[in-house]
């Protein structure tokens, strides 16, 4: 299970739009929610796999993303957002400023995560749930499952929190977790 965790994170950090990602056309922050965690910033690691994410600090209190899959290397923009104490998400999109070819959207991917000193836990929303949430009927989410069989939330960015300040401690909203250890401390100026 812990593979199958690793390798959705894999998927769903690399925008793979290959299906099954649950993704959202809206961010799940807004300008006064934006929160930045500078202990985020340095260089993670797997144990597990070949996996490296590096979080630099970028503008607006944002991070720019890059990950490293066995020297398949992606570039994303990530901003964290805070529903409650105890709730910290990433919403990961393309790098921002980047050029988006005509009739390409970027889309948002939420994740869970929780920050300490050497260790990260990041999980994805759940997939099967929110399948299962979609074809089930309205959930006040948009959902729709696109022809890839991706689960598309086109719920406002206020209404995405608000359902997910209700439900994010609810089980099966996130999957499993991965964890990733610090490799690297953040640079000086970071």
């Amino acid at each position: 299970m812990r593979r199958a965790a690793l390798l959705a994170l894999v998927a769903a950090l690399a925008v793979a739009g290959q299906g099954c990602l649950v993704v959202a056309l809206h961010p799940v922050y807004d300008p006064d929610s934006i929160a930045f965690e500078p202990s985020l910033v340095g260089v993670w690691t797997s144990d597990e796999d070949n996996l490296t994410v590096t979080f630099d600090r970028a503008e607006w209190h944002s991070y720019h993303l890059v990950l490293d899959d066995s020297g398949k290397t992606t570039k994303l923009s990530a901003r964290l957002t805070r529903l409650a104490d105890d709730v910290l998400l990433l919403d990961l999109t393309p790098v921002d400023g980047s050029e988006v070819p005509a009739l390409t959207l970027p889309v948002h991917m939420i994740f869970r995560v929780t920050v300490g000193a050497d260790l990260m836990t990041i999980a994805p929303l759940n997939y099967d749930r929110f399948y299962d949430m979609a074809k089930a009927g309205p959930s006040g989410l948009g959902l729709t499952i696109d022809a890839r069989q991706n689960a598309l939330m086109t719920a406002s960015t206020e209404d995405l929190r608000a359902w997910l300040t209700t439900h994010a401690n609810d089980e099966g909203v996130f999957a499993a977790q991965t964890t990733l250890k610090r490799r690297a401390p953040p640079q000086p100026g970071n």
